[in-house]
C-alpha cells in the first residue's frame, strides 16, 4: 500500500503545482510562490523515495536470482524448473537485453507563448502519443522497448498530463529505444499510415518525431511492480 501511495502522489502533487501556476500566473504573490515551491519540493522528495523503493525491488530480485541458480544445482527437475523460470523472466521483460534496433525521439514543439492555446496543446507530447509509439513498434516486430530508461512490459502504465511511466515521472524529450530488426522497424514506422496523427502535428505544430537506426540498443530490466490477478501452476 505504501509503495502504491509513493507511485501516485508525485503525479498528483505535480498536477497541483501546474494548476496553481496556471491559474495564478498573473496575480502571483510571494506567499503563493512559496507554497508552489513547497509542493514541488514534496513531489521531488516523493520521486526520490520511489526511486529508492524500486532500487530495493531490483536488489531483492537479484537475490532471488541467486537463490534460483543455487536450487538449479540440486537435481535435474530443479534445473528444468529454473530454465523455465528464466525463459518466463526474459519474455516478461525482467532481464536486461541488448542488440540492434531503432530509437524514436519525441519532443515538444517550440511555439511562441502567444500562439493559440489549442496549437500549443497539439505541439505537446501526451501520454497517448507515447503509447501510440509503443503499439506501433510492437506491431512492427519489436522484441523489447524502453523509454527514458524504463522498460515497457504488459504491466506498464503510461498515464497523465504530467507523463508517468511505470510510476516514474518523465519530461521531454522522450527517447524510445526499440530492440528488433532495424530495417523492418524503420520501414514500418516511416509508413505514412503509421503514427499519422503524430506526423501531422509534427508538420503543422513543430512537435518533434524522429526515427533513427541504432547499432546497439540497451534495454534495462523492468523494476516495477507486477500485478498478478490469476496464476496457473507449472506442470
Amino acid at each position: 500500500m505504501r509503495a502504491a501511495v509513493v507511485f501516485f502522489l508525485p503525479a498528483l502533487l505535480l498536477g497541483l503545482v501546474i494548476g496553481v501556476q496556471w491559474q495564478t500566473q498573473s496575480t502571483r504573490s510571494p506567499i503563493a510562490s512559496r507554497y508552489s515551491a513547497d509542493l514541488a519540493e514534496s513531489a521531488t522528495e516523493m520521486q526520490h523515495e520511489q526511486d529508492r523503493l524500486k532500487s530495493q525491488v531490483a536488489d531483492l530480485r537479484t537475490q532471488l536470482d541467486a537463490i534460483q541458480r543455487q536450487t538449479a544445482t540440486l537435481g535435474s527437475s530443479s534445473a528444468s524448473l529454473a530454465k523455465r523460470i528464466e525463459s518466463l523472466r526474459d519474455s516478461s521483460g525482467l532481464t536486461a537485453k541488448s542488440g540492434s534496433g531503432v530509437v524514436v525521439t519525441l519532443d515538444d514543439g517550440r511555439l511562441s507563448p502567444s500562439a493559440p492555446r489549442r496549437s500549443i496543446e497539439l505541439a505537446i507530447v501526451h501520454s497517448q502519443d507515447i503509447a501510440d509509439v509503443f503499439n506501433a513498434a510492437w506491431k512492427a516486430g519489436a522484441l523489447g522497448i524502453a523509454v527514458n530508461g524504463e522498460r515497457i512490459t504488459s504491466a506498464t502504465a503510461c498515464v497523465g498530463s504530467t507523463i508517468q511511466v511505470n510510476g516514474r515521472l518523465m519530461s521531454p524529450p522522450f527517447v524510445v529505444s526499440v530492440l528488433g530488426q532495424p530495417d523492418q522497424l524503420v520501414r514500418a514506422l516511416s509508413d505514412a499510415a503509421t503514427l499519422r496523427d503524430l506526423k501531422r502535428r509534427s508538420e503543422l505544430y513543430g512537435l518533434r518525431l524522429s526515427v533513427d537506426r541504432a547499432a546497439t540498443v540497451r534495454l534495462p530490466a523492468y523494476t516495477g511492480t507486477i500485478p498478478v490477478h490469476a496464476a496457473t501452476p507449472l506442470d
